[in-house]
């Protein structure tokens, strides 16, 4: 039986982290998701996507971060993507004889166990199969439900993730056969992440769609002091603002842990600055949500200034 880890938006590392207990990994030495989360380079950096009108206090995606993690773990699995339908359900036929699979980026539109699945559509997620059927899957979901099944045409149309722009090459995206390779200190994992910090703080696409780093911070600004639309405002309210603070926590426990005291006390004071963004926007009181995420930015600043000699 594979032990259920989830209830939160960590779907990726929470996935990753049943995936490798799946794999053999031992639950007493096996870092937390939080510990796994700053592995993957998710919690440095921002991304505005001005035109889909969503922010996230993110600096990568997620697929990416998830082999930065193992990387780092020291672990490896076999990746496959692409193809059509009856190649890839071929491929999760053959990896599921090996243990559980990872599977993401998923449209959760179509994850139609969740109740909240009509209203979730083009948002990305990651889940573990634990076992294919003739006609559906069990899986593994942390967003808060365990052993749930799923037909599976509406399996494959989730994981095509045709709604899902940054993965438009790489539909069909699956990790199994999880095994560790080497075995590496939480020292070396940290010391193996620590590069990666700085280019993620500085990552800006420079628009006109995608914008990041401190610049997409101020953007987002600009939009509180203006006209918050009602889907960016539920995004942030339910989704960004909360995740970005816990993952903020994460990071600053992270880099203590890796003896950068700076660093981390900058990111200790951004979530408590975002923590006490959550009530104006249950408000709608966005121009005060403006001034704390300015005051975010101006920290922001000061953070890649210091991470930059990495």
């Amino acid at each position: 039986m594979l032990p259920y880890v989830g209830n939160s938006n960590y779907c990726y590392v929470s996935s990753l982290h049943m995936s490798l207990l799946g794999g053999g990994a031992n639950p007493g030495t096996l870092p937390s998701p939080g510990f796994l989360e700053c592995l993957t380079t998710m919690p440095f950096g921002n991304t505005y996507l001005r035109e889909a009108d969503l922010f996230f206090f993110d600096g990568d995606v997620p697929d990416q971060g998830l082999t930065r993690a193992l990387e780092a773990l020291g672990w490896t699995c076999q990746l496959e993507r692409g193809g059509d339908e009856r190649i890839a359900l071929k491929r999760l036929q053959t990896a599921i004889q090996q243990g559980p699979v990872l599977l993401g980026p998923l449209d959760m539109g179509y994850l139609t166990y969740n109740p909240d699945a009509p209203f979730a559509g083009g948002s990305d997620h990651f889940l573990v199969v634990l076992a294919v059927e003739h006609d559906h899957v069990l899986v593994h979901d942390p967003k808060g439900f365990p052993y749930a099944t799923l037909p599976l045409d509406a399996l494959l149309q989730a994981w095509r993730a045709e709604n899902l722009d940054y993965i438009a090459e790489a539909a069909y995206t699956l990790r199994s056969a999880f095994r560790q390779v080497e075995i590496v200190s939480r020292q070396e994992m940290i010391a193996r992440t620590l590069p990666f910090v700085p280019s993620n703080l500085q990552r800006d696409p420079g628009g006109p769609e995608v914008y990041g780093s401190v610049r997409a911070l101020r953007l987002l600004v600009q939009t509180l002091q203006a006209q918050v639309s009602e889907y960016l405002a539920a995004h942030l309210l339910y989704f960004a603002i909360p995740l970005a603070v816990r993952r903020k926590i994460d990071a600053q426990a992270f880099l203590s842990e890796g003896k950068k005291s700076g660093a981390a006390q900058l990111i200790d004071q951004q979530a408590r600055l975002l923590g006490q963004a959550q009530y104006p926007a249950a408000q709608r009181a966005w121009t005060s949500v403006a001034t704390l995420i300015e005051q975010v930015a101006a920290l922001e600043e000061r953070l890649m200034d210091l991470c930059a000699s990495w």
